[in-house]
């Protein structure tokens, strides 16, 4: 583990393995370990592995917060991140909110980005999408021991109002933006593309998986039938052998 100043704030990341460079994002209301902590020891057999909480999550820098440009604003820090380690150009791997930042980040910045896997992501927020927000933040569903590690990751300058913060922010992106994150700009994205999503995905419909599978050239696309908004969980050992035999295809192909 390890720490980096960058754009004004302290980025905290987890860090293992040798060879090329892997990138692995977490999503909202998350950190390095809480959505990696199983795939981070896999992955580091063949990578050098950065796994960084964002902006204000875990140990990086508190409170989060979630300005209108907060998904741009994170793919800023995960450049200038990159950069400062000189893990680059990187593998790219984000799961849901990360994998908003890791579009954003591969539009922005494609010098940086070697591969791209998006895992039930999306590149632009539809109004249809605000009726399970107030879902995703009733923590009275939440097992104890989840809450409790929840809590424990945040800290106290997280927790509470962390999750009414991030609720607002979704918002004022529709709001502001009228949802429109980075889809206009898909096109530009050249480097192999992999987006995994799950059909029956709750959270980011299934719809914005074919929309960016359409918008980037040569992109891959699984779908995982019967699968809600963690297909890296739900098919573990599968995921990770899709995404692991991908990136050694693109490398091989590179040569």
């Amino acid at each position: 583990m390890a720490d980096a100043a960058v754009e004004g704030t302290v980025l905290h990341y987890e860090e293992a393995g040798q060879g090329e460079p892997m990138l692995l994002l977490h999503g909202g209301l998350g950190t390095a370990l809480l959505h990696w902590w199983r795939d981070i020891p896999f992955y580091a057999r063949y990578f050098h592995v950065v796994a960084p909480d964002m902006r204000g999550y875990g140990r990086s820098s508190p409170p989060r917060d979630f300005p209108p440009n907060f998904y741009q604003r994170d793919a800023g820090d995960m450049a200038a991140l990159l950069r400062a380690t000189g893990a680059h150009p990187a593998h790219v791997v984000g799961w849901s909110d990360g994998g908003v930042v890791a579009l954003i980040l591969t539009v922005m910045h494609p010098e940086l980005v070697r591969t791209l896997t998006v895992v039930g992501g999306e590149a632009r927020i539809t109004p249809g999408e605000r009726a399970i927000w107030p879902v995703l933040i009733d923590y009275s569903t939440w097992s104890e021991g989840a809450l409790r590690r929840f809590q424990d990751a945040q800290g106290p300058l997280n927790w509470p109002g962390i999750l009414e913060r991030m609720l607002d922010g979704y918002n004022e992106v529709l709001n502001v933006h009228g949802g429109e994150v980075i889809s206009a700009r898909l096109p530009e994205i050249r480097c192999p593309t992999l987006i995994v999503h799950g059909a029956g995905d709750p959270t980011v419909p299934v719809t914005h998986a074919h929309d960016m599978h359409r918008a980037i050239a040569g992109s891959r696309l699984h779908i995982y039938p019967d699968t809600g908004h963690l297909p890296h969980r739900e098919h573990e050992d599968d995921f990770r052998e899709r995404v692991l035999a991908f990136v050694t295809s693109s490398q091989k192909e590179a040569v």
